[in-house]
Order: C-alpha cells, then structure tokens, then sequence
C-alpha cells in the first residue's frame, strides 16, 4: 500500500495548501462581505474583495473572478495592493494554466520585496510556497524542498506569523514523504505540530498535521504512533463532528486495526472515511479510503468485494496513470482471484505484477548486481593474497616495508607531539593575553566611567551656580522693587490720606510673604528643623491653591538619611510640582513618596497640558536637566510618561545608601 499513498499524497497536500480554510470560515466571509456595504476607503474593500476572492476560488469560480476584477480596480492607487492582486491572480490561474500562475506569484514576490514590513514579508512567503508547489506538480520535490526552506520560510519567521511557519514545515514534509524520505519527513511535521499547538492555530491546520504524521508513521511502519495520533485526532475532532476532516481520523485508525488483523473493524472505519469526505481533496481521500479497503477485504476473504472495487479502478484513466497505483491493482487482483480458486485470471495478473515491478525495480536490480560484482572483486583480492603468503620472498619484503612503516609513524608520532605542545603553549599564551587586555579595558572603561561622573558633578555645580542666579534676580526684581515702592509711600507719608497707609502696609505684607517665599526655595526651614517628609508635605500644600489641588503620599520615609539627600530628594520633588503647577496648568497633581531600604521612590502624576516626551532632548529649559542631574547624582533612574493633553507621569527610582 506504500506506493499508492505517495501515488496521492502529492495531489491531496497541494489541493489543501491552496486554500487552507479554517472550521469557521463562514463567519469570516460574512463578516467580509459586510465591509463591503459600508462607507470605507477603496484600500479596504480591495483587501475585501481580494479575500473573498480566495475564499470562492475553489466553490463559484464565476464570483472568484468577479471579486478578483473589482479588486484589480479599486488598488490602482495603490501600489501595494496591485502586487497583493498578482498573488490572487497567481491562485486564479493555479489548476489550468500553471506557466501564468508561476509568473504571477514571481511578479507578486518582485512587487513586495520593496515593502519591508511584515504584512509583506507573509504575502511574499505565500505567493513563492505556491510557486513552490507547482515545481511540486511537476514531480520536481527537491525544487519544492529547496524554494520553501531557503526562500519562502525565512520570509514567513520575518513576518511573525507562526500559522503560515506551521503549514509550511508541513509542507516540507510531505515533500520528504514524497522522496521516501521519512525520516526527514517526520521531524519536519513534529516541527509544524510544534508550532501550531504552541499558538492554539485553528483547529483544521493542527489536524491536517496530525493526519500527514500518521500517514508518515504508517510508511516507518510505527503502528503505536499511528495509535497515538489517532486517539490526539479524535479528541481535537469532537467539537466538530460534521467535519471533512473526520476522514483522516478513519484512515489512520482503519490502518492501524488492519495492522492489528481486527479487519472488519478496519473496513467499517474505511467505509465511514468515505462518508466524511468533502471538499476538493474529496476524490483522492475516497481513493486512499478505497485502497485501504481492498487490503482488509482481501485479508478477511471477501475476494468478490474487493473485486468490484479493483475493475472500478482499472475503468479509472486518472487512477491508472500512476505506475504505482497499477502495481497496486495487479497485485490486488492476483490475490483476489487466487482466493476464488481461480488460478488462470490470478496467473495473468502475476504476470502482469510481475513484469510492471520489474520495470519499476530495475535500479534495484542494478544495485544487487553491483553487490555481486563487490563481492566478487573481494574474493579475487583473497585470492591475490593467498598467492602473495605462499611466496616467500614477497612476504620477507612485506615486512621490511612494515617495519620502515612503524619507524616513519614512530617519528611522525613524535612530531605530531611536539606540534601539539607547542600549539598548547600558544594556547596558553594566548588566553593569557585575552585575559590582561580583558583587565585593561575594564580598566580603561572604569577610568571613563569616572570622568563621566566628574563631568555629571561639573553639570550639578553649574545648575547650582544657576540656581543662585536665580535667587539673586528674584531678590532684585523682585523684593527689591517691593521695598523700592514702599520707601517713597513712607517718604511722602506726611502727604498721605488714611487708604494710603494702607496701601503701604499691603505692599510691606506681599514683601515679606515674598521674601519667605524665596527663603523657602534656597532651603525650606522644615526640611533642616522636623526632616524630609515634613518639608514635602509643606511643600505641597505651599504650591496648592484654588486652580490646583496637590495630594502627598508618603510610605516609610527614613528620618535619619543624610542632609545632602534630603536636600538633593526636595529639589527634585519641587521642580516635579513647579512643572505641574507653572507650565503644565494641572489642576490635580498625586505625589506619592517611598522607601524599600536602600532605595527611595518618587512618583507624580498629574492632568496637565502634557508634551512631547521625545522633544525633551531638543527642550532649552533647565527644569528637567536639573532632574535629570540630581538623579544621575544618586544613581538612579527616571522614567517619563506624556502625551500632550492627557497629563504627565513621572516615576524616580533613587539610591540612597
């Protein structure tokens, strides 16, 4: 039965890589064929068209046709999609004009290759597969092995679509099955069921892999793996019991009963094979099915059956066209007819058998002859050998020649060593090499890790630097032109009414309440007196007001941390809320404040304007490069979050031991 299953194993895999549908396929065309009656771009009903075109490719090839029309005119503009259209087009010209179909996949993959995306890379992976399988069709399974591994499979891995991965390492082997090649075979179906139970594939991808394993196994002749996949198939074939795919299932458990000589059993389950299937493999499963069959019948003595299926075969010009299938049918009606006790049909069809085996076996032949002529030309050297130990002088010069051999391979021994020694020396001196320039740049980039950090330093002094011009211009703007004010009202305070007394005393209030304020900033008295959280939480109530509410968040803060983190923390925490509160127009900031041991965590979030995060690098103000400085100061790490009118979210992870 071996050759008749690789007879139509070639036939059945083609057919279901071309249109690999999935068990719910008819939610999927409806869901497509209403994008069709919206309000969309032309780009998408395209794409719409172009998958229902697939879909009817092997149903209504009138409303394929149709579908692959519009599409080829609603992707004019679009440059992409007129290569996507050549793929479709290639699968439209697949069963009767193979040479167009091969130049519209070829066109297809030209097309995509400037597309460097991964939709691309799987319509590219797609199209050369099924240029692959039409080399397949003409009996080229090596040309199919090498397109799909070196070609069609690096693109599907780019593409990131482990489906179409599982379905062509499938594919391959089959094409090893094909070449007899089972071994091969059977790692590269492990490897598709791999990946399609590793991404939960649909249903109908895993069970075709199943079923080419089983098939596989039953050529390796490992009838408790067939068991094996049998039993794995029925329980993923439950939830679908009106499945086509359900004649696989009864292939494969028909074999392995046959195999147990259960032979009715066996027939049964080949009889419900043919009920279950469907679709366009219909024909060849039926035929598989058929096949099976005929060895059970004629195994369980019903000759006449078996009979009547092998002349509806011979009356079959498809079936007949194979040289194995022939050999199949001799062989059936030979046994057929013998067990009717009719010997002179059985003894034609021997003859028959015979003569079609030894045409297809003829290497075989060539190979046992050339067996024989080895082994003959090795008793001839036996012979040479007897001759040369009875002649005595031959033999005495044997030995010398022996013996000159021992003393070259002696001294070519002791060569080999003292290569060998040296070669461990430079080993030796080598790694030890590798191992001090391995010291020394660590050594050099320590060095540079350093003149970084003195460079950070450098950059934290300057901010302070800064920080107090800063200061000094508050205080000069600021205070100073207050206090300005205020000593000429006093000067002409013998000319005042009573209102501008107290204008003056208004103006001497906001002086002082600004000159706490600038107090505060340079350093907050909370913060030396009572500690960290204490001077944050004053903080944030300073900066709440009635446009913007701060709410402060503190979880086992330590007291005791040193005075220059403390200061270095507030800074960083103060220009966090001077941003929300001043640039960023929030109007609810959460500030939330931690400590794991040695390691202290700020986070704020607010509902502000929002930025760039990206133009922080092009940003000429110093609020955040002050940030920044002070936690590269501890060493630590800041992470920001903002899109612009959503807020901002900033998270700081600081060490502080």
């Amino acid at each position: 039965m071996k050759l008749v299953f690789n007879t139509f194993l070639f036939c059945c895999v083609c057919t279901l890589l071309r249109a690999q549908q999935p068990l719910n396929i008819e939610k999927d065309i409806d869901s497509i064929n209403a994008v069709l009656q919206k309000k969309v771009s032309d780009s998408i009903k395209a794409r719409a068209h172009f998958a229902l075109a697939s879909y009817w490719l092997l149903k209504d090839t009138a409303r394929a046709w149709a579908h692959i029309s519009s599409g080829y005119v609603l992707s004019k503009k679009y440059p992409y999609l007129r290569a996507c259209y050549y793929s479709v087009l290639g699968a439209w010209y697949y069963s009767d004009e193979p040479e167009k179909s091969e130049a519209a996949y070829l066109k297809a993959d030209q097309l995509l290759s400037g597309y460097p995306n991964r939709e691309a890379y799987k319509n590219r992976s797609e199209a050369l597969y099924r240029y692959a399988v039409l080399q397949q069709r003409k009996d080229d399974d090596e040309a199919f092995i090498g397109i799909v591994l070196n070609q069609s499979v690096p693109l599907a891995v780019k593409s990131g679509d482990s489906a179409i991965l599982g379905s062509q390492y499938l594919g391959v082997g089959v094409g090893f099955m094909n070449i007899e090649q089972y071994k091969k075979a059977e790692d590269y179906i492990n490897r598709a069921i791999a990946v399609l139970r590793n991404i939960h594939a649909d249903p109908s991808r895993l069970i075709a892999a199943y079923n080419r394993a089983g098939e596989n196994y039953f050529y390796l002749e490992e009838f408790d793996q067939i068991k094996r996949v049998s039993d794995t198939l029925k329980v993923l074939l439950s939830p679908y019991p009106e499945s086509e795919l359900y004649a696989g299932y009864y292939l494969l458990t028909g074999l392995y009963l046959h195999h147990k000589k259960a032979y009715k059993e066996a027939i049964e389950n080949f009889d419900k094979g043919i009920k279950a299937a469907g679709g366009a493999n219909k024909v060849y499963v039926i035929q598989e099915m058929l096949f099976a069959k005929i060895k059970s019948l004629i195994a369980c003595h019903q000759y006449r059956d078996a009979l009547k299926l092998l002349n509806s075969f011979l009356r079959d010009e498809e079936v007949m066209g194979f040289a194995g299938s022939r050999l199949e049918i001799f062989q059936g009606l030979y046994q057929s007819y013998l067990g009717l006790g009719q010997e002179k049909q059985a003894f034609q069809w021997l003859l028959k058998y015979a003569d079609l085996n030894d045409s297809l076996y003829k290497s075989k032949t060539i190979e046992n002859q050339s067996k024989l002529d080895v082994q003959f030309q090795t008793a001839e050297k036996e012979k040479q050998i007897d001759r040369l130990k009875a002649e005595k002088k031959e033999a005495s010069l044997t030995a010398k020649t022996q013996r000159l051999n021992n003393w070259v391979l002696g001294i070519a021994t002791v060569l080999l060593f003292f290569v060998a020694a040296f070669f461990i020396f430079y080993y030796r001196n080598t790694k030890k090499l590798a191992v001090q320039k391995e010291i020394n740049y660590r050594q050099q980039l320590k060095e540079v890790q350093q003149q970084q950090e003195l460079k950070i330093t450098q950059a934290m002094l300057e901010g302070e630097e800064r920080e107090r011009q800063r200061v000094a211009r508050d205080l000069h703007d600021g205070l100073g032109g207050m206090l300005a004010g205020v000593k000429i009202n006093l000067s002409r305070q013998s000319e005042m009414e009573d209102q501008h007394l107290n204008d003056v005393i208004h103006q001497l209030d906001q002086s002082v309440s600004e000159l706490r304020r600038i107090a505060r900033n340079m350093m907050p008295e909370s913060l030396l007196k009572i500690g960290l959280e204490a001077a944050l939480r004053d903080l944030c109530e300073s900066l709440s007001g009635n446009s913007t509410q701060i709410e402060f968040q503190a979880y086992n803060l330590d007291g005791n941390l040193p005075a220059a983190t403390q200061a270095t923390i507030y800074r960083i925490v103060q220009e966090i809320l001077s941003n929300a509160v001043r640039h960023a127009a929030a109007r609810k900031v959460i500030l939330q404040c931690s400590q794991n041991g040695p390691v202290f965590y700020i986070t704020a979030e607010d509902d502000g304007r929002g930025f760039d995060v990206a133009a922080l690098k092009e940003a000429k103000g110093i609020g955040f490069i002050n940030i920044r400085n002070r936690v590269d100061y501890l060493k630590g790490n800041m992470d920001i979050h903002s899109v612009p009118n959503e807020g901002t979210t900033i998270n700081i992870e600081l060490h502080v031991a």
